[in-house]
């Protein structure tokens, strides 16, 4: 739990969000609940009369509208439950409503009269200008509860008064709607609505980066460390994020810089040993034979097949792409026959299997063979007298390799793949074997790893694209 506030803590989005509920606490304190609490306790209080007084007033007031709006499907006004309610709890309740000419109601239009309403109404009538609008509300203090009246005449006449209300409706007879909220929603709304506008348009601009961001990230995992000629878009992304691609391009600059120079010294430090380990092998070539000469040969040797090797390794890494195709079935097989020889000295058995008799890969049969070799001397030198060496080609385009041998044990197997990589002493080569195989199963979009089989022994899996 603990570890996910530390997540939220760190978040744009989860700061921004505290942000605002604190902006919007501060403002609800300052904008609603403090006005709320600096009015009179009688004007944030209602009396049970009061309460039904708004209630009726409301009814009567959605009444009108709804019959104005809809005269034929407005039910009748007897039937709404606040009317009902008002009637049982004072027997000499009476209202009047008028719409134009139609009336509604238990009682007369007593308040109408009185206020002289009939002659505005006959006066508007009598305005050319139909734009000219009247309306009133009148309150009339009566013993133990108030008279009330509402006019309004514009194109149209809505009028309704009602007289004799004394006795609050009981409780739970019909819905109520508490002061505070009453209080709460006047005070609150615009800035309510505005808060909530201004946090929804700052969000949806922070996803759209939120978006880009992301997006950069995964063409940043996408990138080769062994292929540093790509760099992070910089159209389109945000002013305050720049800096940071352009920062990260400048390295990745500064990385592929420094590989070229590494790459390049050790490929002309092979080249030029190759020249003095010629020379060297001719003059030894001259001595008398003896057992001095044979080991002296020897070394200059294995000093040359390491030179040939970085020679191969420096080559296949400066390589962006490869052309034509290769049939990987043929490419394994060929490999198989070529150290058949090998195999045999050593006393192991070679068996090769292919789910599909052909499959073309893009690529290099040279290089693809290359690979496959390495995989399978590998497997041999570590493949004990009389074990069984296989060699597996699917329909995917991934060549396994395995051997019956001690396994690689508890070390991280990618190492495997690292120049001059030695992992057991009685192994045979310089360690580059498998880093030629790891680059060029990169070149070819494949990948190569490996893994201790299931039963003992290890495995070597090199994938092509097919």
């Amino acid at each position: 739990m603990w570890a996910w506030i530390g997540t939220l803590r760190k978040s744009m989005f989860a700061q921004m969000a505290a942000l605002t509920a604190l902006f919007l606490g501060w403002g609800l304190y300052a904008f609603v609940l403090k006005p709320i609490f600096d009015m009179p306790p009688t004007a944030r209080a209602q009396r049970p009369l009061q309460a039904t007084e708004s209630e009726l007033r409301t009814a009567l007031h959605q009444f009108v509208v709804a019959s104005r709006t809809d005269a034929k499907g407005t039910p009748s006004i007897a039937q709404d439950p606040v009317i009902a309610a008002v009637q049982a709890r004072n027997p000499g309740f009476r209202y009047y409503v008028r719409i134009d000419e139609r009336i509604f109601g238990n009682g007369e239009p007593v308040m109408f009269q009185s206020l002289k309403l009939d002659r505005v109404v006959r006066a508007h009538r009598e305005l050319t200008d139909a734009g000219i609008c009247s309306q009133m509300e009148k309150i009339v203090d009566g013993a133990g509860g108030d008279d009330y009246a509402s006019f309004h005449i514009c194109d149209r006449l809505t009028y309704f008064e009602y007289r004799n209300l004394k006795n609050p409706i009981e409780p739970g007879k019909v819905e109520q709607i508490g002061i505070f909220d009453k209080l709460l929603r006047p005070f609150s709304g615009n800035f309510l609505l505005a808060a909530g506008g201004v946090f929804t348009i700052f969000a949806l601009i922070f996803s759209v980066h939120i978006l880009s961001i992301r997006r950069i990230a995964r063409l940043a995992r996408s990138i080769d460390p062994q292929r540093l000629d790509a760099k992070l878009p910089e159209k389109g992304v945000a002013t305050e994020i720049l800096p940071l691609v352009r920062a990260v391009n400048h390295l990745i600059g500064e990385v592929d810089a420094a590989q070229r120079r590494s790459t390049f010294f050790l490929s002309a430090a092979a080249h030029e040993m190759r020249t003095p380990l010629t020379v060297l092998r001719t003059r030894l070539e001259l001595m008398d034979d003896g057992a001095q000469k044979d080991k002296l040969v020897g070394d200059v040797q294995r000093l040359t097949a390491l030179v040939n090797q970085l020679l191969k390794l420096m080559s296949i890494g400066n390589r962006r792409d490869v052309t034509g195709f290769a049939d990987l079935v043929a490419v394994a097989g060929k490999a198989m026959r070529q150290l058949a020889p090998v195999a045999e000295a050593a006393g192991v058995d070679l068996r090769f299997e292919s789910d599909v008799p052909m499959l073309e890969v893009p690529g290099e049969e040279t290089l693809i063979g290359s690979a496959i070799s390495n995989l399978i001397d590998n497997a041999i030198s570590f493949a004990p007298a009389g074990s069984v060496v296989e060699v597996c080609v699917d329909a995917t385009g991934a060549v396994t390799v395995r051997d019956h041998g001690a396994g690689l044990g508890e070390g991280d197997p990618a190492l495997l793949f690292e120049p001059f990589a030695r992992p057991a002493a009685s192994r045979r080569g310089f360690g580059l074997g498998l880093a030629i195989v790891s680059a060029v199963a990169r070149l070819h979009g494949g990948s190569a790893r490996a893994a201790n089989a299931p039963g003992g022994g290890a495995e070597f899996i090199v994938t092509f694209s097919s």
